[in-house]
C-alpha cells in the first residue's frame, strides 16, 4: 500500500499513455452519462447532496495542490475548471448563489469540454494528476447538471452581467499574462485541438471570448427556460 502510493504519488515525469475514445476513456465518458441520468431522474433539491458534492470537489483541489506544492512539478491554477471546480465547490458547501452560477456555467461548458478532449499531464497510469483530472471533472459536470436542472437556478440580469464581466475580464488576463510568460491558461493562446493556431494571436483570442459569450447567453436562455418548466409543473401538480 505504501509503495503504491508513493507510485501515484511520484515526481518524475514520463509521458501520457491515455489513449483518448479508447476503452478506458469510453468508460469515464459512461460513468459520466450514468450519473447524469441519476440526477435528473432520481435526486430532489437536498441541502445534503450538496454538501457531499461540495466536499468532494473541495478535497479534491486541495489534494492536488497539496502534490503540487511538495512536488516542485509546476503549478497550474487558472484554468477555467480549476476556477470553477473551486467556485462550485464554495457555492454547494457553503450555499453561496454566486459562486454556484459562475461556477455551474463554466463547470457545464468546461467538463464536457475536458472529458471528451482530456489534456492530462505527462504521467504513465495510474498518477495522482489522472485520477484528480477526472475526479474533478466528473463531479463538476455532475454538480452543474445539479444546479442548472434539478435545483433551477436562474439569472438575473445583474448576475448575467456579473458572469459576463468576470468571464471577459478572465480571458483578456489571461491573453495577457500566456503571452507574457508563455503559458496557455484558457486556452488563450494555442488550440489544444489545433483550430485556429494559424490565426493572428490577437484574432484568435477574440474568437475564443467571442465563443465563450455565446455559450454564456445560451446557457442564460436554457437555465431560464428549465425554471420556467419547473415553474409550469409546479402549477400542474398544485
Amino acid at each position: 500500500t505504501v509503495d503504491f502510493l508513493k507510485y501515484l504519488f511520484r515526481n518524475a515525469t514520463e509521458y501520457s499513455d491515455f489513449n483518448i475514445f479508447g476503452l478506458a476513456h469510453i468508460t469515464i465518458l459512461f460513468i459520466g452519462i450514468l450519473g447524469i441520468v441519476f440526477i435528473l431522474k432520481r435526486m430532489n433539491v437536498s441541502r445534503k447532496f450538496e454538501r457531499i458534492l461540495g466536499i468532494v470537489l473541495l478535497a479534491q483541489q486541495i489534494i492536488l495542490y497539496t502534490w503540487y506544492l511538495r512536488s516542485g512539478y509546476k503549478l497550474l491554477t487558472l484554468y477555467h475548471c480549476r476556477i470553477a471546480i473551486i467556485l462550485t465547490g464554495i457555492g454547494l458547501f457553503f450555499n453561496k448563489s454566486i459562486c454556484k452560477k459562475i461556477g455551474s456555467i463554466w463547470g457545464l461548458i468546461g467538463a464536457v469540454s475536458a472529458l471528451v478532449y482530456p489534456v492530462l499531464d505527462p504521467f504513465v497510469f495510474p498518477h495522482i494528476t489522472q485520477i484528480s483530472f477526472f475526479i474533478g471533472h466528473l463531479f463538476l459536470l455532475w454538480s452543474s447538471v445539479y444546479c442548472i436542472f434539478v435545483e433551477c437556478i436562474k439569472l438575473s440580469k445583474k448576475d448575467l452581467k456579473i458572469i459576463i464581466y468576470f468571464t471577459n475580464i478572465y480571458h483578456i488576463s489571461m491573453f495577457i499574462f500566456n503571452h507574457i510568460i508563455g503559458s496557455n491558461y484558457g486556452y488563450m493562446r494555442v488550440s489544444p485541438i489545433g483550430i485556429g493556431n494559424d490565426l493572428h494571436p490577437v484574432v484568435y483570442g477574440l474568437i475564443i471570448i467571442a465563443i465563450f459569450n455565446a455559450l454564456i447567453v445560451f446557457m442564460n436562455s436554457l437555465m431560464n427556460r428549465q425554471q420556467k418548466n419547473n415553474t409550469n409543473l409546479m402549477k400542474l401538480y398544485a
